[in-house]
């Protein structure tokens, strides 16, 4: 049985929720996506989540969430260890083995994993208490090890959602994780292409773009004017894979872009790094370096500006982008998208169609893109055709509909692909 349907006098499925830390200031996807879910009719959420969050500010709608998380702590994953081992001898014995031989080539990942497997005890009694029919896994990396340890202790099927660095960055026991899955979402068709490599089954790794509530996004087609200052939007940490020294090289080499302004907002560990280089390169003038700001002023910001900027790079490790939450947001709200070609971005910024495209880490590349952006005819086509593929392909009510359907499909033993 395939239907999404919820089977009459039947109890909502539990779907058990695991993330590396709850609330995180950086991960407001994750928050739509629980919201979205727990809406859904015949499915209810177990929240779960490994480890104790940095973040001092919580987003207003975490707050409920916070109560309802279960965080187990270093002593109670001891305590669950060894009451699994005596329960379950063999079947623990097995996990440590696997663990070891997917990590041991790098002696501070192995170290990681072998606490994340001891949480996942502690959190595989979590889901026996509160009957969990399905465990979902954000990021494929940690979340998904302790995901996978809870699969082989109790049985109950699990399912992941890959992003960026924890496959892109990290892939040590990613087969042995992607293999044992119910399913494996894919949120860009390079994702499933990655994904597929790594071991995941094509027919068990659907293609499922994070979802946004497009009632907070009001569409807004704004021309990009011919003379006079453009107002243009970065919204990143300043790391390396965000590309921000690009930008700057960028605005240095076209004499065509001095009417260009742009707003970052972001704090990070180059900040003063770069910018020290808008000084040297004679473009600070140009910049506005705004700090962190909380979602609502970002939202703001996107409804205004005419161009948003993603100059995205790929770093040596291989740490990038998935597909940046932002850019879903600005072809929401209307702002032009000016990206770079890395990973999951051409699925929704298709060159000349939806917006303009860059190669990671050239600048001449980028500041071409931005003139192209700049003298664009009809900006407010694409625009348009923008905020259709977005309300194709990433309106939150679709993507959770769909996972609810999946999540009832596996609690109950059927077939979670069709």
């Amino acid at each position: 049985m395939s239907s999404g349907v919820q089977r009459t006098g039947a109890p909502p499925v539990r779907v058990g929720y695991l993330v590396s830390r709850f609330p995180a200031l950086t991960e407001t996807f994750i928050l739509r996506e629980l919201e979205g879910v727990d809406a859904e009719p015949g499915v209810e959420i177990v929240l779960m989540s490994l480890y104790p969050t940095p973040d001092r500010t919580v987003h207003a709608d975490a707050e409920r969430w916070v109560p309802r998380r279960y965080l187990p702590t270093t002593r109670a994953a001891l305590g669950a260890v060894g009451r699994w081992t005596v329960r379950r001898p063999w079947r623990t014995a097995a996990i440590w083995a696997r663990v070891v031989r997917d990590h041991a080539g790098d002696p501070v990942v192995l170290a990681k994993a072998l606490l994340t497997t001891a949480l996942g005890f502690a959190h595989a009694e979590h889901v026996e208490r509160e009957r969990v029919g399905h465990v979902h896994a954000h990021f494929a990396a940690i979340p998904a090890q302790a995901a996978w340890t809870v699969h082989r202790l109790t049985g109950v099927p699990y399912s992941v959602v890959a992003h960026a660095h924890d496959v892109f960055s990290h892939q040590a026991g990613l087969g042995t994780r992607l293999r044992a899955a119910r399913f494996v979402v894919a949120i860009s068709r390079y994702h499933r292409m990655f994904l597929m490599h790594f071991g995941a089954r094509a027919a068990s790794t659907p293609l499922l773009p994070l979802g946004i509530d497009l009632d907070v996004y009001a569409f807004r087609a704004r021309p990009i004017p011919q003379d006079g200052p453009v107002d243009a939007l970065l919204v990143s940490s300043f790391r390396e894979y965000k590309g921000h020294r690009y930008l700057v090289e960028a605005l240095a080499l076209e004499p065509r872009l001095a009417r260009l302004r742009v707003e970052l907002i972001g704090q990070g560990p180059l900040r003063e790094d770069v910018e020290r280089l808008a000084r040297e390169r004679g473009v600070a003038d140009r910049l506005t370096f705004s700090g962190p700001r909380p979602q609502e002023r970002v939202l703001g910001r996107l409804g205004e500006a005419h161009l948003l900027l993603q100059p995205s790079t790929i770093e040596a490790d291989g740490h990038t982008e998935g597909l940046p939450t932002t850019l879903v947001e600005a072809a929401a709200s209307g702002a032009t998208m000016v990206a770079s070609r890395v990973t999951g971005v051409p699925d929704l910024v298709r060159e000349g169609e939806t917006g303009f495209l860059a190669e990671p880490a050239d600048a001449r590349s980028l500041a071409d893109a931005l003139v192209r952006a700049l003298e664009h005819p009809d900006p407010q086509a694409l625009q348009r055709a923008a905020r259709a593929h977005v309300e194709e392909f990433h309106d939150l009510r679709k993507v959770s509909a769909e996972l609810a359907r999946r999540f009832r499909a596996s609690a109950r033993g059927d077939d979670a692909r069709s």
